[in-house]
């Protein structure tokens, strides 16, 4: 295969996107933008994937804050009969469980809720503490202010778990519990919208909203 793409090599352009970048192009992709452009609103889009979830809020179809949080489906990783194969470092101080150890889908529930807390506290839907600083990603280019009033807006493979039951060990990680954990929080009280793309949405945006560079703008910096 490397053999066949080397003759390729000079066309390829890499990026590193970032929490940033992906917030906005997620946001775009879903349809959050085009949403808010349309009807008015005030919308704050959440695009929760495996490990992260990336913030937009949106005014008049205008991204006004990006944000990333350390919340996602797959935090913790689980075989078929429930035992840990995975605990995410952002998790292991605060919870009870290791690696190895059996996942009562209760004790699931419990680390699902306390996420689906922090994107509460996220969304202005509850009174922020320190366990939303504690989330939030070491790359977000700011801090997040939670907004005062959005319409929700959702993304990414936890949302298609949002409003569609599903037995909690059928994708071997949270992402079951923290979609029910979200439907039930005052994230989903009142108006919320999923989006037009759920999963694919960051990658929708990257392929509807793009840069096109020619070769001789091809540019390293602090490559060691």
């Amino acid at each position: 295969v490397l053999d066949a793409l080397s003759e390729y090599a000079g066309d390829f352009v890499v990026a590193t996107a970032g929490p940033d970048l992906e917030s906005v192009l997620a946001a775009k992709g879903a349809g959050a933008v085009e949403y808010s452009r349309r009807t008015g609103s005030t919308v704050l889009h959440m695009d929760i994937g495996g490990g992260t979830s990336n913030l937009a809020l949106i005014r008049d179809g205008k991204i006004l804050q990006t944000g990333c949080f350390n919340v996602g489906g797959r935090l913790i990783k689980l075989g078929e009969n429930g035992k840990i194969s995975y605990l995410s470092p952002v998790l292991s101080p605060i919870v009870s469980c290791k690696v190895g150890d059996i996942l009562d889908k209760s004790v699931g529930m419990e680390i699902a809720e306390m996420l689906a807390q922090v994107l509460e506290m996220a969304a202005g839907r509850r009174a922020p503490t320190q366990l939303m600083a504690q989330f939030l990603t070491e790359e977000a280019a700011k801090p997040w202010e939670p907004p005062e009033a959005a319409v929700v807006s959702f993304s990414g493979g936890v949302a298609d778990c949002i409003e569609k039951e599903h037995s909690y060990l059928e994708f071997g990680d949270l992402g079951p519990l923290l979609g029910k954990a979200i439907r039930q929080s005052a994230l989903c009280h009142g108006k919320y919208v999923l989006g037009e793309e759920t999963i694919r949405a960051t990658v929708i945006g990257a392929g509807s909203y793009s840069t096109q560079l020619s070769g001789s703008t091809v540019h390293h910096q602090n490559v060691q």
